[in-house]
């Protein structure tokens, strides 16, 4: 786990035998996605470690661990690699064709709610202006409330004054990239539900 963690392909290569052992619930490969070494990830992938495994506490995987601190070019590596993504996944991830492929198999997943709400509000969590604009043009509910009771306007002007308030673990620079793109889906959802 350490040696995936700080991307140590020389340790990797001393137990190829334990690249899908567990530690606290997570796999090498969730630990080297967070971490954002590429490398170790093509090693442990390479070396038959499982790409779609989920953590045993949350039930993520890696792509998603990656997503969680803000790994962008670990998210679409993992994705080139064949990663199974959810619709709620697509719109945080900002894999906008990957959510327009899910609507069109099947509309329901613009409504469906997870513990966070739904698409639309994955979108504000994240910043994904394009998610929420297509997302707009699709007519998606942009007046309901999650289970926490936040619309996906409030979720926005949240995370745009603390772009952790809603991700904790995200890095300095995806942090404040989650505020400015936040700042504008709040100008941009404010205006349309204001003419509304």
């Amino acid at each position: 786990m350490r040696a995936a963690g700080r991307g140590d392909l020389a340790k990797l290569e001393l137990h190829p035998e334990m690249v899908n052992i567990r530690h606290e619930g997570a796999s090498a490969l969730h630990v080297a996605a967070i971490e954002g070494r590429l490398e170790a990830a093509r090693w442990l992938l390479e070396h038959g470690a499982a790409l779609d495994a989920p953590d045993d506490e949350f039930g993520m995987t890696p792509a998603a661990w990656a997503n969680e601190k803000g790994r962008e070019a670990m998210v679409d590596f993992l994705l080139a690699q064949g990663a199974v993504i959810t619709p709620f996944e697509a719109a945080a991830f900002g894999k906008l064709l990957r959510l327009q492929a899910f609507a069109a198999a099947d509309r329901s997943v613009l409504t469906r709610e997870q513990e966070w709400g739904t698409v639309a509000h994955a979108a504000c969590i994240w910043g994904r202006v394009a998610i929420l604009e297509w997302l707009m043009l699709e007519g998606a509910d942009l007046q309901h409330r999650s289970r926490q009771g936040f619309t996906p306007l409030e979720i926005a002007g949240r995370q745009a004054e603390n772009g952790r308030r809603h991700t904790p673990i995200v890095l300095e620079e995806r942090k404040a990239a989650i505020e400015r793109d936040c700042r504008r889906i709040v100008e941009l959802l404010g205006g349309v539900l204001h003419a509304r």
